[in-house]
């Protein structure tokens, strides 16, 4: 790098590197003598890994490598962050810069600056920022001791390196079992609470459990449901302490979707609060957004049901707000949380009261026009009316800077005081109970709390309980629907499904329990099952000489499996069946979602001999490039096309236009859902051929099916 261009970032007590390649960097000026403390064996020339150096600075070079794929000129920098080496601090600064068509990659010490920062308002916001880092350290370490846990049993040796591991850990860590017995702990996690590890009696788990019960009561469905949590905890033991306890609870599962076990990571973000407490205004609002926190939302909370002025509690979820950050970055991230709260405000009377409460969580309390003698039925239908405005206009999407569309649509949950509650405490988890129903797939976004969600819930998490153990209780039984030439009426293939019979003999319909074990992750261990099986019956039908092709369902899940390939393999080796007979459907909603990773699989399923089906297809996707070159062989119409085929101008449009094209790319089609003779008339008159449906055959028990296919 040439010092005129070093000039150029305005930069002079810094070390500067090179981009090689992934983060292998060459050194090119490292002189100040703090560099050498940061990155040992940094000297000119010599190439470093900077991935390892700083767990900040790791974060940043992802942002860095974005930046330079993006722009051959500029810089973006890193905001400023402070190591610790040996008994003095630096103050940092990171700058990924593009100059001359080569990548650099500049550290720069700013002491100054950061001490020009001390002096001014702006640290508070920075420190906002920095808590931000606290979480995505949480993250990391989450993230490490999960792949170890799932490697490993605590209660063998192997659990030694671990403990070193935690040991030494400037956060605290508590790793415990289903029943949160201690496995492992940390000595950071007992100073946090100015606890001495060697005399004392008490625990931290113990403290921290009982302050997230109180103070965050509706967050007691993460345990319930195994979900992830981040939030902060306040902490008072008279005369002398209190703390602000940054915490984030993550479960470990199993590939069956089982926990194993719990991960809490602590830290102290007192500091941060005392620095936002020097200005009321920055410690009652969220500096992002400008709205009132969660501090702020509990106090009107608590004022207002002490005025006994009947409200609303609007719960609002951010949906795939996580997939904004991975794809364009925190920053982008934090620009549509000011967007989707700019929004909001627009659409609530001015008597409500918006706040954000949680990273991807808002809440407002909704008040009567008229409060003071309220029309319950007509307030019932203002807050109706307003949440699915709410909904509404989230569905319009977001643009970013670089204007790129971001769609996130709001899911919404509600209750009512006083007839829902007269706690906060149970107003807010009957919300996020409400919120939680509207967050499941297929469930209306806006959701209402009632008797009956209650119930639903209840039954939920007692099939979750009961699908663990289906596979060892033997309660899981495929169906085989035979698939038609329509011509002929001869069974030209078919497509396994599967069916779940509980203890007590109900039979719970696949749309119910399908859902939950998508999202608990059960669903890779059952669809293992189902591979299997129906590995088997092809081996059964080639052994009474029956080439009957079966499909099968993938779900979303179980692509992101990256073991699904060689598991599909070993069935069919296993089974000595030959591969052609086998064919896997996928819907388009999997293509456009995981597009890199499906198109992997599918080349290595075609090599193997594998067929590949669009299932549901036509149903709300409009980019179909991925037809022309991903290996397919078959696309399915959707039945929602077919049932009013014989009397629907628009889904006969629909079907022609699909038979049209699978046939100019070459691909077979088969028509979903037909239920009678118009249907399947218009279907040959048009020439798709090909058709399953309850008119033709219903799904069938294995043996049934087999005696059918011999009938002829």
């Amino acid at each position: 790098m040439q010092p005129s261009i070093i000039q150029a970032l305005g930069i002079i007590d810094c070390a500067v590197f090179k981009l090689q390649k992934d983060n292998d960097f060459e050194v090119v000026q490292a002189s100040p003598e703090w560099v050498q403390q940061l990155i040992p064996n940094a000297n000119d020339g010599k190439q470093v890994d900077l991935g390892e150096v700083s767990l900040f600075l790791t974060d940043f070079l992802v942002d860095a490598h974005e930046f330079w794929q993006l722009h051959s000129e500029g810089q973006v920098h890193s905001g400023i962050w402070t190591e610790v080496l040996n008994s003095s601090q630096l103050h940092l600064e990171a700058i990924a810069a593009s100059a001359d068509n080569e990548r650099y990659l500049v550290i720069n010490n700013v002491k100054q600056a950061y001490q020009r920062q001390q002096e001014t308002l702006q640290l508070a916001r920075e420190l906002l920022i920095s808590n931000d880092k606290v979480i995505e350290k949480h993250d990391y370490m989450h993230e490490r001791l999960r792949s170890v846990l799932l490697r490993s049993n605590l209660g063998m040796e192997d659990s030694i390196p671990m403990r070193e591991a935690i040991q030494y850990a400037s956060i605290g860590v508590i790793i415990t079992d289903t029943h949160f017995n201690i496995l492992e702990s940390n000595p950071s996690s007992f100073a946090l609470f100015e606890l001495d590890a060697e005399i004392t009696d008490q625990q931290p788990i113990n403290i921290m459990m009982s302050l997230l019960g109180k103070q965050h009561p509706e967050k007691e469905r993460i345990f319930e449901t195994g979900s992830t949590w981040s939030g902060e905890l306040y902490w008072h033991s008279p005369p002398n302490h209190h703390k602000w306890i940054q915490v984030s609870i993550n479960p470990v599962k199993d590939q069956n979707g089982t926990i194993q076990n719990w991960i809490f990571t602590l830290s102290d973000v007192t500091r941060v609060k005392y620095l936002l407490q020097t200005n009321e205004d920055l410690s009652l609002h969220d500096a992002l957004t400008n709205l009132p926190n969660r501090q702020y939302f509990w106090q009107t909370l608590d004022q207002t049901i002490a005025s006994q002025i009947p409200f609303y509690v609007i719960y609002l979820d951010v949906h795939n707000f996580k997939n904004i950050n991975e794809l364009h970055g925190h920053l982008t991230g934090d620009q549509m949380l000011a967007k989707i709260a700019q929004r909001l405000r627009g659409l609530l009377p001015d008597k409500d009261f918006l706040a954000r409460i949680g990273a991807d969580e808002f809440a407002i309390v909704h008040f009567s026009e008229n409060a003071s003698k309220p029309d319950f039925k007509a307030f019932l239908d203002d807050t109706i009316m307003l949440s699915n405005n709410i909904h509404n206009a989230s569905l319009e999407p977001y643009y970013t800077s670089k204007n790129d569309r971001c769609e996130l649509p709001l899911k919404i949950g509600v209750s009512n005081y006083p007839s829902d509650a007269s706690s906060i405490e149970e107003l807010m988890k009957y919300a996020d109970l409400a919120l939680h129903h509207a967050k499941q797939r297929g469930a209306e976004p806006v959701q209402f709390y009632s008797l009956d969600l209650k119930i639903a819930s209840e039954r939920r998490l007692k099939l979750e309980e009961a699908l663990r153990h289906a596979i060892e209780k033997n309660q899981f039984e495929l169906h085989i629907q035979p698939i038609f030439d329509l011509c002929s009426n001869k069974i030209v293939k078919a497509e396994a499904l599967l069916r779940w019979h509980m203890d007590d003999e109900e039979t719970i319909s696949p749309e119910e329990f399908i859902p939950i074990a998508e999202e608990s992750g059960q669903i890779i261990s059952i669809g293992r099952w189902v591979i299997s099986e129906v590995c088997r019956v092809l081996a059964r039908l080639t052994k009474e000489s029956l080439s009957v092709p079966l499909s099968l369902n993938l779900s979303p899940r179980q692509i992101s499996d990256r073991h699904l390939f060689d598991f599909i393999n070993n069935a069919v080796i296993k089974n000595r069946v030959s591969p052609d007979l086998l064919e896997l459907e996928i819907t388009e909603g999997v293509l456009v979602d995981n597009h890199e990773k499906v198109r992997k699989l599918l080349q290595e399923l075609r090599e193997m001999g594998v067929r590949v089906a669009i299932d549901d297809f036509g149903t709300g996707y409009s980019s179909l490039s991925y037809l022309k070159y991903l290996p397919i062989d078959c696309l399915k119409i959707d039945q929602s096309f077919v049932f009013d085929l014989a009397t629907n101008p628009d889904d006969q449009a629909i079907v022609l236009a699909v038979i049209a094209m699978a046939k100019s790319l070459k691909l077979k089609v088969i028509a979903e859902g037909i239920e009678n003779e118009m249907q399947k008339r218009f279907l040959e008159e048009h020439e798709c051929l090909t058709g399953q449906g309850f008119y033709l055959s219903r799904p069938l028990p294995v043996d049934d099916f087999i005696t059918l296919v011999n009938a002829g």
